[in-house]
């Protein structure tokens, strides 16, 4: 029989995960290497060598967001985070709602990660092949990783463990082969470092370049908080989870900055009319074998991250159905008697992930959105921080002194505000769509979707009684 936590929940998820592969979860979703090999071209472009600052800056000010949710991490270690700390620290209805900010983050971005490994994969093997043919390649490796959760969490943590192992591996490589070339060619010049010319327009960068070039960091240190989606099923929570939201995010920020750093000082002549500019300075420093075999783990981190983006997305859905805030929830909550994981709600991400890709010929309409909807989360965490009672459990059992708790948590929420503007301001389009601010209007439909769920669904069923969190027994 199984027994009730202090949260009222019984414990049927497999507690089996170790330290490291709770870290291993924030690291690979965050995924330096795969934020960088993605972004870098529109960053650089937007803001030179400048850069590397840019990606400092958004690390410092994650920091705080971070500290933030390591406390909570050891006050709520529990599945579903962010709604689960909203929820018990204000109320199941604005719960509700960071909740749906966060599912969408993980929703549009599990997909999109799964065909940046297929694009990324096709690159490499160097075949020409149809939309149609990407689009059902996506769909497969969407199934594999489906499958390799099915098996249980202990398997996807072994499987994201190795590709851990893989992404630091690549990033050490990538950091020593660019610095080693650099100290014995000579050749590269630290003055692009302290550049700020949008290269396009050979212009002074200005606030839209200046939030564009945010948008490497902004993207590519957000998901270090999974650790904590994944708190029921991790040894020692308490201890294991804050330290991996803050390790990862740490390690993440410093590896990223010096491979910024290095293919900046690189980068000098190698930015005429380039359109993927970052595979032309690899090429041009390492040689073309080089950068094919640093590919090669880079194909292995976009896989873990896809891993980890699937785990963290079930876990959130899973607690949303266990406290029947969503239709289906009796069937979504179901564990598996042999994996001891949320296998209906890992389907139901598959399914949806699959439809999004066979539908959306172009996967940015999806991935656009992941960004801003995880800021809009991480703004919704912060306010409920801020808004909970004085005398709540949260004031107590600090990760951080209790007197610096007010000002790390305004300029938490302070930055996640700003970079909501910086993400939202610029026009960035689609080929094919005329909108100028794509991600707005689509991460605004989202939210609109959530809040027809919510007036047609989840209040009644709050108000009732039916839906939320139950009392904590502690």
């Amino acid at each position: 029989m199984s027994k009730t936590n202090s949260f009222g929940y019984k414990e049927e998820l497999s507690r089996s995960m170790s330290s490291f592969s709770s870290f291993a979860v924030s690291f690979s979703l965050m995924s330096v290497l795969t934020g960088i090999f993605a972004n870098f071209n529109l960053g650089y472009h937007q803001a030179g060598g400048a850069i590397a600052w840019t990606w400092l800056l958004v690390a410092v000010g994650q920091l705080f967001v971070a500290l933030v949710m390591a406390n909570l991490a050891i006050q709520f270690p529990i599945a579903g985070y962010g709604y689960q700390w909203a929820a018990r620290l204000v109320n199941t209805d604005f719960g509700f709602f960071v909740g749906w900010l966060l599912l969408i983050q993980f929703i549009t971005g599990f997909p999109g990660i799964c065909e940046t490994f297929t694009v990324t994969l096709v690159d490499l093997l160097e075949i020409q092949i149809s939309e149609t043919s990407i689009s059902i390649i996506t769909v497969v490796v969407i199934s594999l990783v489906t499958l390799i959760h099915l098996f249980g969490i202990q398997v996807a943590a072994k499987v994201n463990d190795l590709g851990v192992y893989a992404e630091m591996i690549g990033v050490v490589l990538v950091i020593l082969f660019l610095m080693g070339i650099w100290i014995v060619s000579g050749n590269a010049s630290v003055e692009n470092l302290y550049s700020a010319t949008k290269l396009i327009s050979e212009k002074s960068m200005h606030f839209s370049s200046f939030a564009l070039s945010l948008l490497l960091g902004a993207w590519g240190l957000t998901g270090f908080e999974a650790a904590a989606d994944l708190a029921e099923e991790t040894k020692s929570p308490t201890t294991s989870v804050p330290r991996a939201v803050l390790l990862s995010l740490i390690t993440s920020a410093i590896s990223g900055f010096f491979i910024l750093v290095f293919l900046s000082v690189h980068a000098q002549g190698a930015n005429e009319g380039h359109q993927n500019l970052l595979i032309i300075i690899l090429e041009k420093a390492l040689g073309l074998r080089l950068t094919y075999a640093l590919l090669l783990f880079v194909l292995i981190s976009i896989f873990a991250c896809a891993v980890a983006s699937m785990a963290t997305a079930s876990r959130l859905l899973f607690s949303f159905s266990r406290d029947r805030i969503v239709p289906f929830s009796s069937w979504i909550s179901i564990v598996g008697k042999k994996s001891k994981s949320p296998k209906n709600a890992t389907i139901v991400i598959w399914l949806f992930s699959s439809i999004a890709i066979l539908t959306l010929k172009q996967v940015e309409i999806i991935s656009s959105v992941s960004a801003l909807a995880s800021y809009l989360g991480y703004a919704g965490i912060m306010l409920a921080v801020l808004l909970s009672p004085s005398g709540s459990s949260f004031n107590q059992g600090y990760f951080y002194s209790k007197q610096w708790r007010r000002p790390i948590q305004i300029i938490a929420l302070l930055w996640t505000i700003f970079v909501i503007i910086a993400l939202a301001y610029p026009e960035t389009s689609v080929e094919g769509f005329e909108t100028k601010h794509l991600p707005l209007i689509s991460t605004s439909c989202a939210i609109g979707v959530g809040i027809l769920l919510y007036f047609l669904y989840v209040r009644s069923r709050i108000k009732k009684g039916i839906a939320g969190p139950p009392p904590s027994t502690t």
